[in-house]
């Protein structure tokens, strides 16, 4: 006896993709990406099998060139995988939440704290050119944002061991 698979219902396809593709650019937003990146990533996430640019376009609905500049930028963040299919190639979305956040910490948290940790040293030395007064409360203050700085920094080693991303940064 040979079994037969259910006919495909594309309205519930569609349904589901357009679901996904509104999650991963909301998410996009919310973490200060266009969502144009989150469209992207979600048509893959929801693709059984890899699709070329061509068809990310036409299943999103946005322009060839949003599309590679997504990919471009998910492909440095570690979220797909480009893979060679003749004179084009085919995309895939990784599934491993652990991949996502290492390249979110490693593309964005290390380098906007390795820059807010210079930043904050910069300013410790103008304390001292300012009236009495003001120099008091602009040295609490800085101590405060100092002290954020350095628990995030703390965080990462931590978060790194659980997801098992790299760091570079330095304290």
């Amino acid at each position: 006896m040979q079994v037969i698979d259910p006919p495909v219902d594309n309205a519930a396809r569609q349904k589901f993709e357009q679901g996904l593709i509104s999650v991963f650019s909301e998410l996009a937003d919310l973490f200060g990406n266009p969502r144009s990146h989150g469209q992207v990533y979600g048509i893959l996430f929801s693709s059984p099998v890899p699709l070329t640019m061509e068809e990310i376009t036409n299943r999103i609905g946005i322009s060839m060139g949003s599309v590679s500049i997504g990919l471009r930028a998910l492909e440095e963040l570690g979220a797909v995988e480009r893979k060679a299919n003749g004179k084009f190639g085919v995309y895939t979305a990784k599934l491993e939440l652990k991949t996502l956040i290492s390249g979110f910490v490693r593309q964005r948290l290390v380098p906007r704290l390795e820059k807010s940790n210079a930043t904050l040293k910069e300013l410790s030395p103008l304390i001292d050119q300012m009236p009495a007064g003001e120099a008091k409360e602009a040295g609490f203050r800085l101590q405060r944002v100092t002290q954020w700085h350095a628990r995030a920094a703390q965080f990462l080693p931590l978060a790194e061991k659980l997801l098992g991303a790299k760091r570079d940064v330095e304290n």
